[in-house]
């Protein structure tokens, strides 16, 4: 037969070049899969890393900003013990009180001194006396003169702070004695100190009296330093923190625990999280954004750190300053006339050192017959008069009641003689104010060296001369000046 049979066909060249090109492209791929799995690894291992930095970059700010509010915090807690501690030191280091409240407790003085000013003022809510016997004597309470027990008010600590007063150096400058006292369902910041005579005569007489000042620590005043200090959701608390908040314990001085003071401040490393691992699960490039981004808020944070640690350094200075200054005259306080002189130690002066020591003559009279608050203007008006007789370089100073003093670093003996005189005419002349004449006058005593400890003293004795001559006098100390005084005083003892 003339057919034939086809046993198989031979392939076409577009089919071979076509299933070719299937297996390259295959094997690309899987040779683009093979090479894409160490990329994807590197981007693994490098978004898990920079995961990693950023969190513990943010751990490390927010420890940070725990610890900066912490300093914070811890500054003006000592800020306001010290400043506690001047007001108890410049009220139990003061002659009337020791009068007043010692030899004899005139209320009428109690009334006028404490009653109607520590509480609205300086936010001292108790004030109490307590005797050589361990007897409570006097109880100001909130403004009211009131019955108290120290024990369930305080508690035990209030004990401790009174024998830690009591065992200051005798006859020398009293050291209060300052801390937590209470519970956290009352707490308070006291201090207590043994009341101290030193301007009767040469030497500090100390009495068996102590004087203590509580201010309380209670919402009020933590939510104002709450806003003022940035220490968000400030409270007592008697459980330690969370690993996200700040606290400070609440100790006595003999480190019994109280509690704890407990605020939450803001963590800039924890909010920025949720927006960096947002960045992470778009793109690396975003990720790597993002980072840029935290960096930057992070600089700011930390800017923003600087900043409230400088705004909480300009705080302390105030508070140091104000604890420096006489709050009704805004003169310097006795602490501040310390330092004065003890600077003076280091200045080397041509003419000697100087201090001149007024004291107001007739001044109880004005208190008396127009009340305190004219009391108060004639003090601001006599602050205002040495003030303005001031150069630079002179302090000027209220010692407490009617005392104020001028000191002069490089003296010149006709230029202090000269104020003297001055500041004798200025204060006797008579005072309007409101229509109420105020007549009063002044005393002065002088002293010059080249020892500034001595300053003090050698004018207080040169002040007692001058009232001795019927007051409105001045007198520049001298040995034999001190002699006569010292005479005077065996005569009449």
């Amino acid at each position: 037969m003339g057919s034939t049979t086809s046993i198989g066909k031979a392939p076409d060249s577009s089919e071979l070049l076509t299933s070719e090109r299937r297996e390259g492209a295959e094997a690309q791929a899987a040779e683009i899969r093979h090479l894409s799995k160490p990329f994807w690894a590197t981007v693994v291992i490098g978004a898990a890393s920079l995961m990693a930095f950023v969190t513990f970059l943010a751990q490390s700010l927010d420890r940070n900003s725990i610890e900066a509010s912490e300093q914070v915090f811890t500054a003006v807690l000592d800020d306001r013990a010290e400043r506690l501690s001047d007001i108890t030191l410049e009220y139990g280091y003061w002659d009337d009180s020791v009068e007043n409240l010692v030899d004899e407790l005139d209320m009428n003085w109690v009334e006028k001194t404490f009653v109607n000013y520590m509480q609205e003022e300086l936010q001292i809510e108790g004030l109490h006396l307590i005797d050589g016997s361990g007897r409570a004597k006097l109880h100001v309470v909130e403004g009211q003169i009131a019955k108290a027990d120290l024990l369930s008010r305080y508690g035990q600590a209030v004990t401790g702070l009174i024998e830690e007063a009591r065992k200051g150096p005798g006859n020398a400058p009293p050291l209060p004695a300052t801390g937590f006292v209470g519970d956290l369902s009352g707490l308070y910041l006291a201090s207590a100190v043994l009341l101290t005579t030193y301007t009767a005569s040469d030497v500090d007489i100390t009495t068996d009296h102590v004087l203590v000042f509580a201010q309380p620590v209670d919402e009020a005043t933590l939510s104002t330093l709450a806003e003022k200090y940035r220490l968000p959701n400030l409270h007592l608390s008697s459980q330690p923190p969370a690993f996200w908040q700040s606290a400070l314990t609440i100790e006595t001085r003999d480190k019994t625990l109280l509690g704890y003071f407990v605020w939450s401040p803001k963590l800039p490393g924890f909010s920025l999280l949720p927006l960096l691992a947002f960045g992470l699960l778009v793109v690396y490039m975003s990720m790597y954004l993002s980072a840029r981004l935290f960096f930057q808020r992070a600089t700011e944070t930390v800017r923003a750190l600087e900043e409230a640690k400088f705004q909480a350094d300009k705080a302390k200075e105030l508070l140091s300053n104000q604890a420096r200054s006489d709050p009704l005259t805004g003169l310097g306080n006795r602490r501040y006339l310390d330092k004065e002189i003890s600077e003076l130690q280091n200045v080397v002066a041509d003419e000697g050192h100087a201090l001149l020591y007024v004291d107001l003559d007739h001044f109880k009279k004005i208190n008396d017959t127009f009340g305190h608050d004219v009391g108060d203007k004639v003090l601001r008006h006599v602050a205002d008069a040495l003030r303005a007789l001031a150069n630079s370089g002179e302090g000027v100073a209220r010692l407490g009641g009617d005392e104020f003093v001028m000191v002069f670093g490089n003296a010149r003996r006709e230029k202090v003689l000269s104020a003297g005189r001055t500041i004798l005419e200025r204060l006797g002349e008579p005072l309007d104010l409101d229509g109420r004449i105020c007549r009063y006058g002044a005393s002065v005593g002088i002293a010059f060296s080249n020892n500034p400890s001595e300053l003090l003293r050698q004018a207080d004795v040169a002040l007692y001369s001058a009232k001795r001559q019927g007051r409105g006098q001045m007198a520049v100390y001298s040995a034999e000046l001190l002699a006569l005084n010292k005479h005077l005083i065996k005569t009449s003892a």
